[in-house]
């Protein structure tokens, strides 16, 4: 049975210590309650009334944590079928048992990590992007077909805007001097007091293959870690997983999402 919860006790409960395994549900959960229109969470369980999943929308992105990947996917997958999401994301275990029953997304795996040291040194130049640089920013993503164009341009100025307005995200750029155009990017995507989520970061495609990512990744993760925050990311395509792990990031499980065909 799946039914949407109003109790953030019985979520974090069951989430315990394994919130690094759901960061984006456990954070959101934090910091938007269950009493929006944007944010829910619905819990699947057994004929035992035992937990066995917890799903959660973020607008039109999906999230499914299993602590014991004991979920019911035909049903889950059913459940998905009666709303219209561009992204499932989770667990790698998790994920592979809906995927086969999902017709018309694709599967991207990958990993989730934590940085426990910063290995390299913040790149000069690079600072805390502003309000009024966001349309720009999301320019730049909205071209990338894994990391922006499955939401769009419109989507990615509403959510940038509504994190940098509530202090839930923030962004660093690098410029180039001459002409001003954005190098690299890097952000996060959720943030409370004590964690924060990397994510968005992309270097122009005229500016790849010169170490500009690392630099800026570290000034972004230089900041959050002089706040003492706990800082996680993911990353999939092995450029992304050299840049972080040459950042100090350490693996700590296999992650993977679905996403719509007509958003590739």
């Amino acid at each position: 049975m799946i039914e949407e919860c109003h109790e953030k006790r019985t979520v974090l409960d069951y989430i315990g210590k394994d919130f690094g395994k759901c960061l984006y549900l456990y954070i959101d959960l934090e910091e938007y309650g269950l009493e929006n229109d944007f944010f829910k969470i619905w819990i699947q369980t057994n004929a035992q009334k035992k937990i066995t999943s917890l799903i959660s929308k973020y607008y039109d992105g999906f999230q499914v944590f299993s602590k014991d990947n004991d979920l019911d996917e035909k049903e889950l997958v059913s459940f998905i079928g009666s709303h219209d999401f561009s992204m499932i994301v989770g667990m790698e275990d998790s994920i592979k048992k809906l995927s086969p029953l999902l017709k018309g997304y694709y599967l991207e795996t990958g990993y989730v990590g934590q940085l426990n040291r910063l290995t390299v040194a913040p790149a000069p130049g690079a600072y805390r992007a502003s309000f009024e640089e966001i349309e720009e920013i999301a320019e730049l993503l909205a071209d990338d077909p894994t990391l922006g164009k499955p939401y769009g341009f419109d989507n990615l100025v509403t959510q940038y805007r509504k994190r940098f307005s509530e202090d839930f995200g923030r962004s660093y750029l690098l410029r180039d001097k001459k002409n001003k155009k954005i190098i690299c990017h890097a952000a996060t995507y959720a943030e409370t007091k004590d964690l924060a989520v990397i994510s968005g970061v992309i270097t122009a495609p005229e500016y790849r293959g010169q170490g500009y990512s690392k630099g800026v990744l570290a000034a972004l993760c230089n900041e959050l870690m002089n706040e003492k925050k706990h800082v996680f990311s993911y990353y999939y395509i092995p450029p992304a997983i050299k840049m972080h792990q040459g950042t100090g990031f350490e693996d700590i499980g296999k992650w993977a999402k679905l996403v719509k065909n007509d958003s590739h």
